[in-house]
């Protein structure tokens, strides 16, 4: 069975990190949209933000959605680079996660996504959802 070919992001992955991942998933995939997932976001110890999914009506993550080329290529790469591939030793900070995202000005679809694996009591909510824009 093929790879879900949308991946929803909303930290280091995104564009405007401009960091050498977000270069990868540029390169490996088209920009599909803008767009908020239900969850909440939290400013991790490691200076990059952690989602979780909540389901509450009116708590949001915003990120950007990528249609990956080939999900079967990249997604092994990503997995990697969030500490989440097989070769990983658990507990993983995150697993990547079916969620649903809901594309700004569009329709809800479902997308891969790295979701924060660990308790979130301690660290800071980042409040606004968006990670550029605390």
């Amino acid at each position: 069975m093929p790879e879900l070919p949308y991946l929803f992001v909303y930290g280091t992955l995104r564009s405007a990190a401009a960091s050498e991942w977000s270069k990868f998933l540029a390169a490996s995939s088209s920009f599909a949209g803008a767009g908020r997932a239900r969850g909440a976001l939290f400013q991790l110890h490691g200076g990059y933000p952690g989602m979780t999914v909540r389901a509450s009506d009116h708590e949001w993550v915003t990120g950007d959605v990528f249609l990956l080329h080939n999900p079967d290529a990249a997604l092994p790469s990503l997995d990697a680079y969030e500490g989440c591939a097989p070769g990983h030793a658990p507990p993983h900070e995150f697993e990547r996660q079916v969620v649903s995202v809901e594309l700004h000005g569009g329709p809800t679809i479902q997308a891969w996504a790295y979701v924060y694996a660990f308790d979130t009591r301690s660290l800071a909510r980042i409040a606004s959802g968006d990670y550029f824009r605390p």
